[in-house]
């Protein structure tokens, strides 16, 4: 019975410093956010690969049809205002994409936050796989200092919409 009563107790007071670690946490999180630490995604910059110089979409329409708030670990997501679910960057449904074809052209992509001035950023690397129409999206470790989805280290499925307009938009600058 006393070794009973020790675990729960070491559980509560585990759960207890949990509690608060996440509380603070969520402070930081929202002073951070209120007092303009980062905004909204301002452009979207996509260097390396077979691109000759960077490729910065700024386009309002597609920026706000990308989002990487969107995705494990975002909860917090509603304090930057409504979010569109179907934005999501990753198909999160396909989970961990670990058999993918190897020569992919490897992209960097920054996401800009506000302030535009020494702007926060989000970064993922992205493979785009013409052949199959799709194309993957890897989640680098510890670069991110933003958000996390926790599963940094990780290679995931691209979304529809990125692969749709992220991969044309490679496509038409690689063209030229």
């Amino acid at each position: 019975m006393a070794t009973i009563l020790l675990l729960i107790e070491r559980h509560l007071v585990a759960g207890v410093k949990q509690i608060w670690f996440c509380v603070v946490l969520i402070a930081m999180g929202s002073t951070t956010l209120w007092s303009g630490g980062w905004g909204p995604t301002y452009a979207i910059e996509i260097r390396g690969g077979k691109l000759d110089q960077p490729l910065v979409i700024t386009d309002p329409s597609t920026i706000k049809a990308l989002s990487f708030w969107v995705g494990p670990g975002t909860d917090f997501r509603e304090f930057m205002g409504p979010v569109n679910n179907d934005a999501s960057i990753v198909d999160w449904d396909r989970g961990e994409a670990t058999e993918r074809p190897q020569g992919l052209t490897n992209y960097e992509v920054r996401f800009l936050l506000e302030p535009r001035s020494d702007p926060p950023t989000f970064t993922v690397h992205y493979e785009p796989d013409s052949a199959n129409n799709s194309g993957y999206i890897y989640y680098p470790r510890m670069l991110n200092s933003i958000v996390t989805h926790f599963v940094d280290g990780t290679w995931r499925y691209a979304s529809t919409q990125w692969n749709e307009k992220i991969g044309s938009a490679i496509a038409s600058a690689t063209k030229q």
